[in-house]
């Protein structure tokens, strides 16, 4: 049976792929702006299917927002793009009814709690008219998460990476931790709701992070490790107060 979280995975796994999938091999840290960067990060991010559900559809409003960091990959030093993403639901929201997947049966009165309330995303471009060449998606909870072997997909994952280089190399979490804590600020954000939101609010957020993930290649040569060291990037943290239903395609 297929559940919720994996479908989540999927989901979030399937919008980071089509990114890489439609990247060229950038060849040094990127020289875009933030408005440039954000308009290469909206373009993966589409406006069909999984993408539409698990993506923001405008991030424009962000650039004065934006910052680079340096991560090193690989053993190497690299300077990228940096995008904290943070959604709170009411009290008793279920995954079973927020997002609606044809090919799930859910059990009668179950309830699961949305998983993945943090993502991370760092990214680098070369052009604002192309998605990203390199990216990673880091999706969790906030506080310290551990990674488990997602080569495998477990039924309940705490946390995920999938990081992308060009076209073709592929890697994805199998150990590691990355510690997170989110405090929102003052200022509002005019980042649209997901379409599962009927209403909410949005602010700007600081995310304090630092943590090592492994990661073994899906299509890549060999086994990498992420080391973000403990800095401060900006995002947005979006309260949900009331839910609805959506209904994604048949696929």
């Amino acid at each position: 049976m297929i559940t919720r979280e994996r479908a989540a995975v999927a989901g979030c796994a399937a919008l980071l792929l089509f990114l890489a999938a439609c990247g060229t091999d950038s060849t040094g840290p990127s020289t875009l702006d933030a408005n440039a960067a954000l308009k290469s990060l909206a373009l993966g991010m589409g406006t069909n299917g999984t993408s539409s559900v698990y993506g923001p559809s405008s991030l424009s409003s962000l650039a004065p927002q934006l910052d680079q960091i340096n991560v090193t990959i690989d053993g190497k030093s690299q300077s990228m793009f940096a995008l904290g993403l943070r959604e709170t639901y009411p009290t008793g929201t279920c995954i079973e009814t927020l997002i609606v997947d044809p090919l799930i049966v859910n059990p009668p009165g179950q309830c699961t709690s949305p998983p993945f309330a943090f993502a991370l995303i760092l990214w680098q471009s070369h052009s604002a008219v192309t998605p990203p060449d390199r990216l990673a998606l880091i999706a969790g909870n906030v506080g310290t998460i551990n990674f488990e072997d997602l080569t495998t997909i477990p039924d309940a994952v705490p946390a995920f990476a999938i990081y992308t280089d060009g076209q073709n190399d592929v890697w994805v979490s199998v150990s590691g931790t990355l510690t997170s804590n989110v405090s929102a600020t003052s200022q509002t954000c005019a980042v649209p709701l997901p379409p599962y939101a009927r209403s909410g609010s949005c602010k700007v957020a600081a995310f304090d992070e630092e943590g090592t993930i492994n990661l073994d290649p899906f299509s890549g040569t060999n086994r990498i490790a992420l080391v973000i060291p403990r800095q401060t990037v900006h995002g947005i943290w979006q309260t949900i107060t009331e839910t609805q239903t959506v209904t994604l395609p048949a696929h």
